[in-house]
């Protein structure tokens, strides 16, 4: 029997929209005077406080959809030697395609999903992501565990065989975790709406794009076994792979530019990248000894793309997420490639009552 994860997905309308929005100015009903709303109201009421001639909100409480979603992992591993015979191993667990129903109540959605591409396997993946969207702030957390069930993709570097042979290989020795999380601010929050491209909570009607600035820290772990490679790998690896462990920390600051195209009436096109530059702080173990331990700085970036229709009542539409994560030493190198990918299509129902 397939496990069940509960997956979540926030646009982040924060809910303070359950409650009818104040004026600016309102009577005091103590001294009969006008005073102004709270800071805490005018700040949570910036949250969603869009130019309605190029983003027209949602008019229902309750949304009903189905999903197809994917989600994909690659590790490289590579190293470079004295002598400049470099050699790399490059790796992916099997893909993870889910199938379920979501039902939302205006900015919360809940799911189950049965892992459609995992049944009957007794690889152990464990995986979390969740992305909070509103006009002005936005947020993303990920958690993705993998205890083998990797296979190899291609290997170079490895004189006297035949590389392509060891192509689709299955490997059980190699264990990965990540943990992220990434918190970002849109400039031009009044015309341009990530959630039109993500979360479906409005609806983009003119094009408009935004610069973004975030920051992100992330924590990875990887567990590697060079004695369960094929023999002819493990007896030619070189001492810089011959690694038992990576763990490395990354804070970062990223710059990026989000765009959404609408190309046609209810049809939305939208593209973002924001490259990051950090600081890692890395520990790398032999077998026997500590291989490596420093500071140093390194790039990452995470983009997006998503295709909508939404005619404000039903709606279709497909995404991608993609978080690169690279590391690089002198001796050593790794990349965390970590991609989501969704297909969905659903209705809103039930309307909000005007106040």
């Amino acid at each position: 029997m397939p496990k069940l994860p509960l997956r979540l997905i926030c646009p982040l309308v924060i809910a303070l929209a359950a409650s009818p929005v104040s004026a600016d100015i309102a009577p005091d009903t103590a001294a009969g005077k006008p005073r102004r709303a709270s800071l805490i109201k005018r700040f949570f009421r910036e949250f969603d406080n869009y130019d309605t001639t190029y983003v027209a909100p949602n008019r229902y409480n309750f949304t009903a959809m189905a999903q197809v979603s994917t989600s994909t992992q690659s590790c490289r591993l590579a190293g470079y030697p004295p002598d400049g015979h470099s050699q790399s191993l490059s790796m992916s667990p099997r893909s993870s395609v889910k199938l379920g129903p979501y039902f939302g109540w205006r900015w919360l959605f809940f799911g189950y999903t049965f892992d459609v591409g995992r049944v009957g396997s007794n690889q152990t993946r464990r995986e979390f992501n969740l992305s909070l969207y509103s006009a002005m702030l936005g947020c993303d957390f990920i958690y993705v565990r993998n205890n083998g069930g990797y296979r190899l993709k291609r290997v170079t570097g490895f004189d006297g065989i035949d590389e392509k042979a060891y192509a689709k290989r299955d490997f059980d020795g190699l264990e990965t975790t990540t943990l992220g999380v990434n918190a970002y601010y849109i400039f031009n929050h009044r015309r341009f709406s990530y959630p039109a491209a993500f979360s479906q909570s409005t609806v983009q009607r003119r094009s408009a794009g935004s610069w973004k600035v975030g920051i992100q820290y992330c924590r990875h772990t990887l567990r590697f076994s060079p004695e369960m490679l094929p023999h002819p790998l493990q007896s030619g690896l070189i001492d810089q792979l011959r690694i038992s462990e990576v763990r490395y920390n990354d804070y970062s600051l990223n710059v990026g530019y989000a765009y959404n195209w609408v190309f046609a009436p209810g049809f939305l096109l939208a593209v973002s990248a924001a490259p990051a530059i950090g600081f890692k702080q890395s520990i790398g173990e032999g077998p026997r000894e500590r291989l490596f331990r420093f500071q140093n700085i390194n790039f990452d970036v995470i983009t997006r793309a998503g295709l909508v229709w939404n005619n404000g009542k039903w709606f279709a539409g497909s995404s991608l997420v993609s978080h690169i994560y690279a590391y690089r030493k002198r001796t050593f190198s790794l990349t965390n490639t970590l991609m989501y990918g969704n297909i969905y299509a659903g209705f809103y129902f039930h309307k909000k009552k005007r106040h």
